[in-house]
């Protein structure tokens, strides 16, 4: 039987297309690709694949490669342009869907191509709005924060800790040691970050070389792992110390990229890579090189979503992170820690995973739907992998081999596990809204079940664990609950809010609101059993609207 070829792979690839069976199309191209491995077409509609299936970095890869054989095949420039629209890289994308109107004729144009013309010409004035936007606005997804404040949770959290220690304190008993041990190492990152110097060189990307301390990304991301509440800025000139060089953190990213000569692109590029550089010169060169190349796409994850109000992008930052140490785990699963790195211990590939988890919730409720690019069920599925894979690590009790410090198993086991379950209790929440009657009932009653384990697994003086005895209850007045039911989570609510408030009085979680729902619900709460004291309802009624 003869082999297909690779325009017969093309045409079955287009066919799947069509269909938006991405996965099926994707196979076919890379088949054709290896027949045919200087065709500018094939390149480009594997890049579409890509793009569909949310695989922004390697959908750049492979649009690059596309406009590197054929520099004017304008739509290997628009694919190009869209990719790296999604990576919320605004400058790049102007200048890719220039090349794109710059490779179509400047006369006598079809229909098709006039089609192409106006879609490329939106596309470049949408990057450059974007461009000019981002120059000149200033986001309030993230807190800027004064260091002389004494109301900083990380700030009274370590003050309250020798007092744990004399007392002898449970780690898990408290968030203190969460927040507390998450802001020594932000800070050490943030110091690092303070003390770079930076010197003209022609050469350097951005026309500056950078010299400094290369552990900043390394303390930067082990903070965020351990609770992300403690990203906030604490320097002025985080954002405009470096001006047209871009800011503070991004000098940092491309400082240590260049020194250990980080990887670029998508993971499937990234896999070949890493192969082919650990046969040439080993693991002493691969390993800061692979921890570089993650920890900087966890700190542009968060600084898409937290800086850029660009949660969606900032998922995909998280996922290429998730995937690439899933791997790198399979691959080299016998080769010893101190060879492949701390990033592929199960503790690190945890606190990444949770990231990517919230994440995706904030992605999910920035445009919620039915027919969201982050679908309800995968977060479901994602948030009970990661409740199955702790119950394994709790099991075979390897945490404890690990540990380094009190808030090591809070960050890296009971938050991530406090985490999941909110998770769940969202998709109930949400999966209840676009049903009805008793699907609904049910759906909303499974959401307080969840939210519910998520607050006995959070520390009695966590925000979160008031926050989500509020969602609890929302979710107990929508499915009808009993008002005995109601009560009895408001009195657990309003045991809650005053150890709350000893570490958080201060969050972003508060200032977007946190306080005005508990108080909502705990007067709910009042106004109804004084009906009941009145005899105008009993503690088996349902919670009214």
């Amino acid at each position: 039987m003869l082999k297909p070829t690779a325009a017969q792979l093309k045409d079955e690839g287009n066919e799947f297309f069509r269909k938006q069976d991405y996965v099926g199309a994707l196979a076919k191209y890379t088949e054709a690709i290896a027949l045919d491995d200087n065709n500018a077409i094939l390149y480009a509609n594997r890049a579409a694949c890509q793009y569909g299936l949310n695989r922004y970095l390697d959908a750049v890869d492979d649009a690059k490669m596309a406009t590197q054989i054929d520099p004017g095949y304008a739509k290997a420039w628009s694919r190009l342009a869209a990719s790296r629209d999604a990576l919320a890289d605004s400058e790049g994308s102007a200048e890719a869907w220039q090349k794109a109107l710059d490779a179509l004729p400047k006369t006598n144009l079809s229909p098709a191509e006039q089609r192409q013309k106006d879609q490329y010409g939106a596309g470049l004035n949408a990057a450059q709005t974007t461009q000019t936007r981002g120059k000149t606005s200033k986001n309030q997804c993230i807190a800027s924060v004064n260091l002389d404040d004494g109301n900083l949770p990380w700030k009274i959290a370590t003050e309250m800790l020798p007092e744990f220690r004399k007392a002898g304190l449970k780690q898990f008993s408290s968030s203190a040691w969460v927040i507390s041990y998450a802001y020594e190492e932000f800070t050490k990152g943030v110091e690092s970050m303070n003390q770079l110097k930076s010197i003209p060189h022609s050469q350097a990307p951005g026309g500056l070389s950078y010299h400094g301390n290369l552990m900043g990304l390394t303390y930067l991301t082990n903070g965020l792992m351990r609770d992300e509440r403690v990203f906030h800025l604490n320097h002025p000139d985080w954002i405009t110390k470096y001006n047209n060089q871009g800011n503070l953190i991004l000098a940092l990213l491309t400082f240590e990229a260049t020194a250990h000569q980080a990887y670029s692109g998508g993971v499937e590029t990234i896999k070949e890579l890493i192969q082919k550089r650990l046969k040439e010169k080993g693991w002493n060169d691969v390993r800061p090189a692979l921890s570089v190349t993650v920890r900087k796409w966890i700190m542009k994850g968060m600084l898409e979503s937290h800086l850029g109000g660009r949660p969606d992008t900032g998922v995909h930052f998280l996922k290429r992170a998730v995937d690439l140490l899933e791997w790198g785990r399979l691959v080299w699963k016998d080769v010893h820690k101190d060879d492949r790195g701390v990033i592929f211990e199960d503790t690190f590939l945890r606190g990444v995973r949770s990231m990517h988890l919230m994440m995706s919730m904030n992605a999910y409720s920035s445009s919620p739907s039915l027919n969201s690019k982050f679908p309800l069920e995968n977060l479901k599925e994602e948030a009970e992998d990661l409740l199955k894979e702790i119950d394994i690590m709790k099991a075979s009790n390897n945490l404890s081999k690990e540990e380094l410090d009190p808030g090591m198993v809070s960050s890296f086991c009971v938050y991530p596990a406090a985490i999941a379950h909110k998770t769940i209790g969202f998709y109930h929440a949400q999966k209840a809204r676009y049903s009805n009657g008793v699907s609904a009932c049910m759906s909303f009653m499974n959401g307080a079940t969840a939210y519910l384990q998520a607050v006995n697994t959070y520390p009695a003086d966590d925000e979160f664990h008031a926050f989500y005895l509020s969602c609890a209850m929302d979710c107990m007045r929508n499915a009808g609950m009993s008002i005995g039911d109601f009560n009895q989570a408001a009195v657990a609510l309003r045991a809650a809010v005053p150890k709350m408030m000893k570490i958080w009085a201060f969050s972003i979680l508060q200032q977007g609101g946190r306080d005005e729902k508990i108080q909502a619900h705990l007067r709910r709460a009042d106004e109804m059993m004084k009906l009941v004291a009145g005899g105008k309802l009993t503690l088996e009624d349902p919670v009214p609207f």
